[in-house]
């Protein structure tokens, strides 16, 4: 993976991406979890999906969590075998799963991660996962293809690693 990844500050991508999430759209129908975790894992997992809804059906509301990809993230340097790197193309925070040692110091870290849905530890895996923003797909990431409200939107913010 190091080939399309690096956690040199210096030397990182100038472009970031991130999921835009527009929770007033979502309809709580699931796809996102679903698609992620078919893309992800092979298998369709809610659990393991790399993106989360919080369903509140009596009221009809949906809060879609999944990793902001920050311009300066906290769970890169918290890490220490060096397991969150940088993708180059998307400026995406990858976790390495041959480098993850499953010790959290990630999740503790992150701002955003109070709820533990953004960085979480896979539930059959002696690893912790978060949004790729599915760097490996040439589309880009497959939740934001398959949200039929387009509560979902990949944003690219040129220059955004400065």
């Amino acid at each position: 993976m190091q080939d399309k990844a690096d956690n040199n500050a210096a030397d990182l991508p100038r472009r970031r991406c991130f999921v835009k999430v527009l929770s007033e759209h979502c309809r709580g129908c699931g796809l996102c979890e679903l698609v992620c975790s078919i893309c992800h894992e092979g298998e369709a997992r809610p659990n393991i999906s790399r993106i989360n809804v919080k369903k509140d059906r009596d009221n009809y509301q949906f809060e879609l969590s999944v990793c902001f990809q920050c311009k300066k993230p906290e769970c890169v340097p918290a890490c220490p075998t060096g397991a969150i790197i940088v993708e180059r193309k998307t400026g995406a925070k990858i976790v390495d799963e041959e480098l993850c040692n499953n010790c959290g110091l990630c999740v503790e870290a992150c701002l955003f991660n109070a709820d533990r849905h953004i960085i979480f530890p896979h539930p059959s895996k002696a690893l912790h996962v978060k949004c790729d923003l599915c760097f490996f797909r040439a589309g880009g990431p497959a939740c934001v293809e398959i949200c039929p409200t387009r509560a979902l939107v990949l944003k690219k913010i040129k220059g955004g690693m400065k």
